[in-house]
């Protein structure tokens, strides 16, 4: 009975969210003293319904927000309606990221059964970012390091973004590394790059991993010329237990419900229970644009496993996005950085040492045919050059 009633509540979610859509999803501004813009934006009718909604303004930014219209209708034969807010902003914001939303909420039709009421409601959300640069020069910066077998080269990336004024002229980063029992085993420092304001670059440097099979720690500092970041993060060498070796992707079609199909191999010589894939999708910022999970899933010893998760598209937009995947299980989180390229009807994945895309096999097609047309006309040339030759000797 609880399997079906989840099954009945993961159907009803997706019905609702294939009813109600937006694009595009967020909107971001750089800030300028008492700036005014309108932003227009688009509501889907998805699901072909009459349907009624209310709009509002929300979150640090609502107050900043003024709505063309607070109610709409939207007949069935209505598949969408392009609206508009207007944003003005104060002559100052605090520096960093300040955020704000419109929020578009179905109007519910109520309905009585056995004497109860039943209310359920759809709601979508519209994201307004503002980015304030920070006085002087200013940087923000993650660490990403991926596993390797000993021996082989562990890649460190530091994407970093300029957030202040002033472009940053040097950035680099010192990195130590320890083992389980806190012991240095190794260091370097990266080579420096400049990020003008407002824009993101990568640091990337690959570090031999002369030591054993295990666990790892990097502590590193990042130094930009008038100011450092503390970052840490964990690593291992050696095979992981699991390991993301492909992702397909069937019928993809922007503003629709993805299905991805991610396999996963245990590499590991036991059963491990209660693995889940979460995916992250961000946009050149490092902002969250998407993200979603699979369900849980059990993997045998030295087996491979599908894990199958729904991506909403509504209201994304053409372009990449940088992508992460983590295999959670127990306490361990095995993460894979991808790029997402979005299509109008297509979705390439790049990473882990290939490309997969929605539409390889009718490439391919394609390409086999070209090709058997291509040697059918030489061989016709040719032959009809050795015809014309004969007779041209035989006179």
């Amino acid at each position: 009975m609880k399997k079906f009633l989840i099954s009945l509540m993961f159907l009803f979610l997706i019905s609702s969210v294939c009813a109600l859509g937006v694009t595009p999803a967020r909107t971001t501004i750089d800030f300028k003293p008492d700036l005014e813009k309108v932003v227009e934006f688009e509501i889907i009718n998805s699901g072909g319904q009459d349907i009624g909604l209310t709009l509002s303004a929300q979150g640090d930014l609502g107050k900043y927000i003024s709505l063309s219209s607070s109610e709409i209708s939207l007949s069935s034969s209505e598949k969408s309606r392009i609206l508009s807010y207007e944003v003005s902003l104060p002559d100052e914001l605090s520096p960093g990221l300040h955020k704000g939303e419109v929020l578009i909420t179905e109007v519910p039709q109520d309905a009585q059964l056995d004497g109860s009421y039943i209310q359920a409601t759809l709601a979508v959300a519209i994201q307004l970012y503002v980015y304030v640069p920070y006085p002087g020069k200013y940087a923000v910066s993650k660490m990403i390091i991926y596993n390797a077998a000993p021996g082989e080269d562990v890649m460190f990336v530091f994407p970093v973004v300029s957030r202040g004024e002033f472009d940053l002229i040097s950035v680099r980063a010192n990195v130590d590394i320890y083992n389980k029992l806190n012991e240095k085993v190794g260091s370097f420092r990266t080579h420096s790059i400049s990020v003008p304001s407002g824009e993101k670059k990568e640091i990337v440097y690959g570090w031999e991993a002369d030591v054993p099979i295990g666990d790892y720690r990097a502590v590193a500092i990042l130094i930009y010329d008038e100011g450092t970041i503390n970052l840490e993060e964990t690593f291992s060498i050696g095979s992981q237990e699991l390991e993301l070796q492909e992702i397909s992707v069937n019928g993809f079609s922007l503003g629709e419900i993805a299905k991805l199909e991610m396999l996963v191999e245990n590499k590991w010589s036991e059963l491990i229970s209660g693995v889940w894939t979460e995916t992250k999708i961000m946009n050149n910022r490092g902002d969250l644009v998407s993200g979603f999970e699979s369900a849980s899933y059990d993997i045998d010893a030295l087996s491979k496993k599908v894990f199958v998760s729904y991506w909403d598209t509504a209201g994304v937009r053409i372009g990449e996005y940088e992508t992460e995947v983590s295999i959670n299980y127990g306490d361990k989180s095995s993460k894979n950085n991808l790029r997402f390229k979005v299509e109008e009807d297509k979705l390439t994945i790049v990473g882990l040492g290939y490309v997969i895309s929605a539409e390889a096999d009718g490439e391919s097609n394609i390409l086999v045919t070209v090709l058997i047309i291509t040697i059918v006309v030489l061989v016709l040339i040719n032959l009809l050059w050795f015809l014309l030759l004969r007779k041209r000797m035989g006179k």
